[in-house]
Order: C-alpha cells, then structure tokens, then sequence
C-alpha cells in the first residue's frame, strides 16, 4: 500500500514481541498498545481474542482524523460498531472462518484445558461473527470464506493474502530433501508434523526435513528414531527461504479448509513441487500447480514419482502464469485500494 501511495496510520497490539523499526519509513504513524491477556478478559461472551484488543487509547486515535479504517482480521473489530465511528467507512479483512479454524483445533488438541478454550472460542466468535454485517466491504482471502460471508452479509470481496514475494523464484533442476514447515507452535502443525514422521517420512528412504517457528520438545522426540527426519527450530527468514529454495518437494497438507495458507505461496513462489490435500488448495485457485494426495499411501507414491523428476523451465512458466494472474501484490493492493478510495 505504501508502494502505490497510500498513507498508513497504524494500530498494532502487543503482547511480547519487539517494536519494528522497518514499519516506521512506510508508515505515517505507528501506534502500540497492550493486549490483555488477564483472567477478566475470558469471562464474557465475546470472544477473549477480540475483547483483550480493547484499548481505550486506540479508540481516541481514532477518533483524531476521519479516514478509512481497515479492521485485520475478526479479531480487532471490537470498534466496528462504535457510536463514536458511526460515519467511518470501515472494512474488514478476514483471514479465514474463525470459529471452524477453532473447531479444527479443538479437534486435535490433546489437553483438556485448550481444547475447552478452544471450543468455548469457536461458539463465542459464531455469536459474534454478527458484527461483520457493519463493515461496509469484508475482503476475504479465499473462494470458501467468500461464499460463506457473501451467504450471511453479502458484502464480501474477494483479494487473496499478500505474500513476500514480487517474482517466483523458482530453481530448476533436483533438490536435496522433502520438506514440511510451518509455524510449530500452532497444534494443527504439530498434528500434522506428527503424522507426516509417522505416516509419512519415515516410510520413505529420501531426506526429510520439518522446519519452523518453537517446535514443542516431543516434536523432535518422534524424529529420533529416524536418521532420515531432520527437525529445524526457528530458522530465521533467511535461511526459512533457503530451507523452502533447496527443497525438491514441499509436502503440505491441512486440516482446516479455511482460508488460504500462506505457507503454499511461499512454496509455490519459491520451492520446487508442492504435494498438497485438497483441503489445502481449496478456493484458491491454485491446484493446477500441485500434485494432490488425501491418504498417506497416495503422498508416499507422489513422493516416488517426484523425487525422480526434475523441476523445469515449462513447471517455472506455469508458476508464473498462474501465481502473477491473481497473487501479484502491486495489483491487489491497487484493487484494495480503489475498494477503499473510490474515484
């Protein structure tokens, strides 16, 4: 947004992270706030991920000026039908259908206590997904959640997620391993950590690597018994883009069919070939680049076939064609804009 001229007031909650300096050059103003994360914020019918974003301060700011304001995700909608922004264009941008993403984890959660939260999560965000109807657009990031909230609000977009990456950046040629990653400290990426090694990798006598952000210690237990398996914690960006690049294939099936992975652009901008489910690739337009594989049996034979075939300049162009028609970041964010500044 900043690239095309658009100015950025922004509004960030923390909870442990450090500020970053790289949002001040392409920011006009950059707001913290702190999150509460208190026991008081748990005992209510909405939502604890909207209602520890409350903050008097934010509300104030806002209030300074009469610009446009972009909601990131449900979870920061607490103001949306304020009686102060009464007037405000307001729009929302939706990463997925947060209480079936709820659902899902609370499905493979194994302690009692979470998966309590996350059900209790999942029946307050249906209760409060009501709010959206006040946003003047939801931009959603997937085919799937548009038709759900155009079928409750009919008033939804449809913009796919903005990624890292302004080209593919693909390599040719055979890579050294199979690769999963994703942020580790997420249940849905243990479980499916947990059941790659064992339904997965250690059937295979290929290279296999799992790499993301704060595995948990019973994570890299399950790996020993395997010399193929190798567990990467935190790579940083650098070596994460390195890790993907040097891949021959990416495995990345899902469980929740909500939204659109991140993880898949990033595979599919950079990597070489993807293996997905079609829970993954669901509303996003993106199959055609993939090979698809529902049971283990059926990525196991994938893996066979693609560890013998080479990535090609023709695989390259076919990203290119694809990937630039509806994921270029330059071009979405223009429809965001003229969706937020009509002429």
């Amino acid at each position: 947004m900043h690239k095309i001229g658009i100015k950025i007031h922004l509004h960030a909650f923390e909870y442990g992270r450090p500020h970053r300096e790289e949002l001040n050059p392409i920011c006009s103003s950059v707001n913290y706030y702190p999150r509460d994360t208190t026991i008081i914020s748990h005992i209510t019918l909405i939502p604890y991920s909207v209602l520890s974003r409350q903050s008097d301060r934010l509300l104030k700011n806002l209030l300074k000026d009469n610009y446009p304001i972009l909601f990131d995700g449900i979870q920061t909608t607490l103001y949306l039908d304020h009686r102060n922004l009464s007037g405000r264009c307001k729009y929302v941008r939706i990463h997925n259908i947060e209480n079936l993403y709820y659902l899902t984890l609370a499905r493979i959660e194994k302690r009692a206590v979470n998966r309590l939260y996350y059900h209790l999560e999942s029946f307050r965000l249906k209760r409060y997904e009501g709010i959206l109807e006040k946003a003047d657009k939801l931009i959603t990031v997937s085919e799937v959640d548009q038709e759900y909230y155009n079928s409750k609000f009919n008033n939804s977009i449809l913009i796919p997620s903005f990624h890292p990456f302004n080209q593919v950046k693909c390599r040719k040629g055979t890579g050294e391993y199979l690769l999963y990653h994703g942020d580790l400290s997420v249940n849905e990426n243990v479980a499916v950590s947990e059941h790659l090694i064992a339904k997965v990798f250690s059937k295979v006598p290929f290279r296999c690597v799992i790499a993301g952000k704060n595995p948990p210690a019973h994570l890299a237990v399950k790996t020993l018994p395997f010399d193929n398996i190798t567990l990467i914690s935190n790579p940083d960006n650098e070596n994460m883009a390195r890790i993907i690049r040097d891949a021959h294939v990416n495995i990345l099936p899902t469980m929740a069919v909500n939204g659109l992975k991140l993880k898949l652009l990033m595979s599919l901008f950079s990597g070489r070939h993807c293996v997905v489910n079609n829970t993954t690739i669901k509303g996003s337009g993106l199959g055609e680049l993939c090979q698809i594989a529902d049971t283990s049996e059926e990525m196991i034979r994938k893996i066979h076939y693609l560890m013998e075939l080479p990535f090609t300049e023709e695989m390259i162009a076919d990203r290119k064609r694809v990937l630039l028609k509806n994921n270029d970041n330059l071009i979405n964010a223009q429809k965001l804009s003229r969706l937020i500044f009509p002429a």
